[in-house]
């Protein structure tokens, strides 16, 4: 393989990395930077949902140490926080899990994760060639 072809190959795969980092940010995951709504939902829970299967869900969310020293820094402690959840009826309860599936923490992770994939395969077929 000839200088030439060398780097127009060169220049293929970095056109190929542009386009493709910037497809992939162009469009911000469905969970950024929105906002829960205010007003409570009279919708009733599917058949299919229990109260157990939502607490799992929200306290996953409560695992996460960003939204803990959220609540924190807001004045709710561990005990608060739970004496509230169990206050809740099912019905709040599963709007709140609702509402935690829609934001979806970390979903930059996954195209990051793509990213770097991409990166370290065009590296690798560009030492190949």
């Amino acid at each position: 393989m000839n200088a030439r072809s060398s780097a127009s190959a060169f220049r293929s795969l970095i056109y190929t990395l542009i386009f493709t980092t910037t497809a992939l940010f162009a469009a911000p995951p469905s969970g950024w930077a929105n906002l829960a709504p205010s007003g409570i939902s009279t919708e009733a829970p599917a058949p299919g949902v229990s109260r157990a299967s939502d607490m799992k869900t929200i306290q996953t969310a409560l695992e996460s140490k960003a939204l803990r020293g959220r609540l924190k820094a807001m004045g709710l402690g561990d005990k608060e926080v739970e004496s509230r959840l169990r206050n809740l009826s099912d019905q709040e309860i599963h709007q709140l899990a609702v509402q935690i599936d829609a934001v979806r923490p970390g979903g930059l992770v996954v195209e990051v994760l793509v990213i770097v994939v991409l990166v370290l395969l065009i590296l690798y077929l560009y030492k190949r060639v």
